[in-house]
């Protein structure tokens, strides 16, 4: 009577075996990123991981159930092949999802969740994306493998179909195999405890890639896509709004006292030239190989500007990066305002801001204005003119992503000179975007990806240096102040200290600034940016509510960015990281407090809060 039962013990349990595997994979293909990481804490992700495998392979059995059911009474449901096809399919997606899981965790440093699905809106950039792996052996590793595994659950199959064959007591038979399917709940949310089983059920200790290594992403992937558009909650809510209000309201709280660092004109405005740098990140300022400088020529325009040596990106992709810089918006822990257009429209911004001072706007960028629905919010910002690959030639579209910088910067050139002032002109770069091409020689030797990154970044720093100089020549450069920005840091090279991989360059010059060679090595925020220029400008504009203005003398040094479910808060002498999954610090460097925690969760509370009501 118990043979169906056993059929379907051997079926769960040859997917957990499978998902322990698949972390194992994982482990091999993301070892370079465990640094810091004790070796005994990774081979420990592979026990409390088996929680969540548990959970996978039980809803990949509940379909099985019901045909080991049905087979009780219907001869066809006993035949081999109906297991096998439905076994096929399911592996098939499966391995799909582990291997892209594991590149996916090499680019983001996130399991793989539903972001992956908001690029099928613009496949070309989606290939654009992955299209430098070597997709051929992925696919034909994939297909090895696939029929290796196929092969060794058809002999499971193959050898336990024989359970199915006895019928006696059909009904007793029927109740044990309903009473089994019932008891999948138990597997399916982890347990009896009260919660049912999420990502920090399967946390245990403090090392994010640890405990990121538990996690089932197959499991994950399920989860995030049901809960991706469930925004009629805030899942942040830590404490009281009035606490809140108290805990952030003297973050913001000045006396006022701002230096004017650009030169007042009751003539001419003002123009502004704001460069938006694809994955500039600070760790490569000061890196040289074989003696030659990643960065050669950004040094140099420091020491014609206003420098912040201290600042942090709002988040990790150029989708959340636009929004903070433009509109000080901060990025979203599991996504980017910018993605939804009803709320955008409310949003202040830069390119409201100089249209309705009398300012023509332009944004150029080599590729396309549709990637991550960044051309909805644009044309909500009112820039005028959006210069994208439609714009250039099909000469010029030398990279996968569309125009290299060099193209576009010539551009930019060519058209500011028959361009009516004041204007404010945004350009995002895309060459340091992966794949990381570059249409020039490389500089560094190497085919690995770090190499090829810092070769793209060597590439553009050379771009903006000659953009820089071209500008100088130009009339207008006496009126024009030009603002360097990353959009988001990027993971490489690896520290090992997750904080690093937020910070990054941002640089103030131009003709129309006062000072020179300043460095400002206060804790300030990307976020920052947009109201401190307003407020440079004399905008009467109303102040943005997520950033400060980092000329006031008397602002606070602080800044916040998020990433996947996790929060990161930084000051002048300290640096925290705390993960909303596992609920818990999981970085601290400096002289850190629990204060400094509630602020962080204060932040991001309020940000949630803001963005649900929008």
């Amino acid at each position: 009577m118990l043979k169906k039962i056993f059929f379907l013990l051997i079926y769960i349990f040859a997917w957990v075996i499978f998902f322990e595997v698949a972390r194992v994979f994982f482990l091999l293909s993301t070892m370079e990123y465990a640094k810091e990481t004790l070796s005994s804490l990774v081979i420990q992700s592979l026990w409390y991981g088996l929680k969540m495998d548990l959970s996978m392979a039980a809803y990949l059995t509940v379909l099985i159930c019901v045909f080991v059911l049905a087979a009780v009474f219907i001869p066809f449901f006993r035949k081999k092949w109906i297991y096998l096809v439905y076994t096929g399919i399911i592996l098939f997606i499966q391995l799909l999802l582990i291997i892209t899981d594991s590149e996916s965790y090499k680019a983001w440093g996130t399991r793989i969740d539903s972001t992956p699905l908001k690029f099928l809106s613009t496949p070309k950039e989606a290939w654009a994306s992955i299209n430098h792996l070597p997709i051929a052996l992925i696919i034909i590793g994939l297909v090895v493998i696939y029929l290796l595994l196929f092969w060794l659950f058809m002999k499971i199959i193959s050898r336990s179909i024989v359970l199915l064959e006895n019928n006696k007591y059909r009904f007793v038979q029927a109740s044990l195999v309903l009473l089994f399917t019932g008891l999948l709940i138990i597997p399916i949310r982890g347990g009896f405890q009260l919660s049912p089983l999420n990502q920090s059920s399967v946390y245990f200790c403090n090392s994010q890639y640890a405990n990121n290594a538990a996690i089932n992403p197959s499991w994950n992937f399920m989860f995030s896509v049901i809960q991706m558009n469930q925004l009629n909650k805030n899942v942040y809510e830590y404490m009281s709004n009035e606490d809140v209000d108290a805990i952030i309201n003297p973050l913001f709280e000045t006396e006022g006292k701002t230096e004017q660092v650009v030169y007042d004109s009751s003539s001419v405005n003002t123009n502004v030239i704001l460069i938006i740098w694809e994955s500039f990140t600070e760790k490569v300022l000061n890196k040289s190989i074989d003696g030659k400088p990643v960065i050669k020529f950004f040094p140099e325009l420091i020491k014609e500007g206003i420098y912040f040596s201290n600042c942090y990106s709002s988040g990790d992709r150029t989708d959340k990066g636009i929004g903070a810089i433009i509109s000080s918006y901060p990025a979203l822990p599991k996504g980017s305002i910018v993605n939804y257009p009803e709320k955008t429209s409310k949003l202040q911004g830069l390119g409201k801001i100089f249209s309705d001072n009398g300012y023509s706007s332009q944004f150029y960028y080599g590729g396309e204005s549709e990637f991550m629905n960044i051309k909805s919010y644009l044309n909500g910002q009112k820039f005028q003119q959006l210069i994208t690959k439609e714009n250039f030639k099909d000469a010029d579209m030398n990279s996968k992503w569309g125009a290299h910088d060099d193209v576009v910067m010539r551009k930019i050139l060519n058209d500011i000179p028959k361009r009516k002032e004041p204007f404010f002109t945004t350009w995002l770069t895309l060459s340091s975007h992966e794949p990381f091409e570059t249409p020039v020689p490389t500089v560094f030797n190497g085919n690995d990806k770090e190499t090829k990154f810092l070769n793209s970044l060597h590439y553009t720093d050379s771009v903006v240096y000659g953009f820089i100089n071209e500008l100088k020549k130009m009339p207008s450069w006496k009126n024009t102040i030009v603002i360097i920005s990353a959009d988001h840091g990027h993971y490489l090279p690896v520290t090992g200290k997750r904080a690093d991989d937020y910070r990054i360059p941002i640089l103030w010059l131009g003709g129309a600034l006062k000072k020179q060679n300043i460095v400002i090595d206060k804790t300030v925020s990307q976020l920052d940016m947009a109201g401190s220029l307003a407020q440079q400008l004399h905008f009467k504009t109303e102040l943005f509510p997520f950033g400060k203005n980092v000329f006031d003398s008397t602002s606070k040094h602080w800044a916040f960015f998020t990433y996947n479910d996790g929060i990161g808060f930084v000051t002048d002498s300290s640096r925290l990281l705390f993960d909303n999954t596992g609920k818990r610090t999981v970085f601290e460097e400096g002289k850190t407090s629990k204060e400094q925690e509630r602020i962080a969760k204060a932040l991001m509370q309020k940000l949630y809060t803001d963005f649900l009501k929008r």
